[in-house]
């Protein structure tokens, strides 16, 4: 498994001859680190000591504040380790197509499944752009920063998981199957677009 890996030895096998892992697994894993990120601004904002002397009524804002920032880091977690689940689905699902090279009725199939683990990664960059924006709301000082940086790890991972979908449906075919995950793609974009509207 591409995710027990060291880092070190993760990009040695990018960087190698061989087709897998790709850019579908690191996009995974880029998205994965900007998720990581989200969470650490958050925990390290709560870590914060509370203010003296607030008033009862800026008392219950900071309080309310605290309690989002949990929120989006307990929600980023699930979205964050099934996005690393996919630095290996990825490969095991391009792995497949290669096998079943040849055999048509079954390469169809491993194309739908390989396009299936890239749009699942793009519906979850999409939710982790939409905490990390919550979260840019939420918290004050330099260690916002980090919250752009997971912004610009999300935008690329987004565009390398959209295009990696991409690449499986324009060799479907079936016609109706290739409409329905244009159709995906689409609301995918769109929804991504609209979360980098609102932030």
């Amino acid at each position: 498994k591409f995710t027990e890996l060291s880092l070190t030895q993760y990009l040695e096998e990018l960087s190698s001859e061989a087709p897998i892992p790709g850019g579908g697994s690191a996009a995974a894993y880029t998205a994965s680190l900007a998720l990581g990120l989200t969470q650490m601004v958050g925990r390290v904002s709560l870590k914060r000591k509370k203010k003296t002397g607030l008033s009862a009524q800026d008392e219950a804002k900071e309080d309310s504040r605290r309690s989002s920032i949990q929120t989006i880091i307990d929600s980023v977690e699930k979205a964050k380790r099934d996005a690393f689940k996919i630095v290996d689905a990825d490969p095991a699902a391009y792995e497949k197509v290669l096998q079943v090279s040849g055999q048509p009725e079954k390469v169809e199939q491993a194309l739908v499944e390989s396009f299936q683990v890239q749009a699942d990664l793009g519906f979850l960059i999409v939710l982790g752009q939409k905490w990390n924006q919550q979260m840019k709301s939420l918290v004050s000082g330099s260690i916002k920063n980090d919250l752009l940086v997971a912004d610009s790890f999300l935008k690329a991972s987004f565009e390398a998981a959209y295009h990696t979908a991409h690449i499986n449906v324009v060799y479907f075919k079936d016609e109706a199957a290739k409409q329905r995950s244009e159709k995906i793609l689409s609301e995918m974009k769109s929804a991504f677009e609209k979360e980098l509207i609102h932030g």
